[in-house]
């Protein structure tokens, strides 16, 4: 057999990495639809102790870090009283922004377009769609644990 009838064709070989990269491609497109049809659940994340219960006054959001799997979360943690305990993400649901508690008005405010959120995290006025995202929040004993979310 001479060189020339041992080498691929260039055109064969074009098929092959085209259809390759095509096929990696998919593949990705197929993990991505999995995750938004099977999300994990909100008991997937570990919780993790951010502080005692005396440490809480009861109707003042305390703004706590969760450490998780993609890195350190904000979450303001609240303790109603004879409510229980909420505990939301301290991200807008318009474009992500931090939002700030506002002591003197008892409300969250984003201060990138305007939004408004009560104490426990409905919209009441502006821009975002929906309310803030509640996360897991549980009290063992006298320590507050904070996890996955359940909105």
């Amino acid at each position: 057999m001479s060189k020339e009838e041992k080498a691929m064709p260039r055109r064969k070989f074009l098929q092959i990495g085209i259809g390759g990269l095509g096929a990696v491609i998919g593949l990705s497109y197929v993990g991505l639809a999995g995750d938004f049809l099977l999300p994990a659940s909100a008991n997937a994340q570990q919780l993790q102790e951010v502080g005692k219960v005396n440490d809480f006054t009861v109707g003042v959001p305390k703004l706590m870090v969760y450490k998780g799997s993609g890195g350190e979360e904000g979450m303001y943690v609240t303790n109603l009283g004879a409510e229980g305990w909420l505990a939301l993400d301290f991200h807008c649901t318009h474009l992500q922004c931090a939002v700030n508690y506002e002591p003197s008005m008892k409300q969250y405010m984003c201060p990138c377009h305007g939004g408004v959120y009560d104490l426990k995290g409905n919209v009441l006025s502006g821009p975002p769609p929906k309310p803030l995202v509640r996360r897991v929040v549980q009290v063992q004993g006298d320590s507050v644990f904070l996890g996955g979310r359940l909105t």
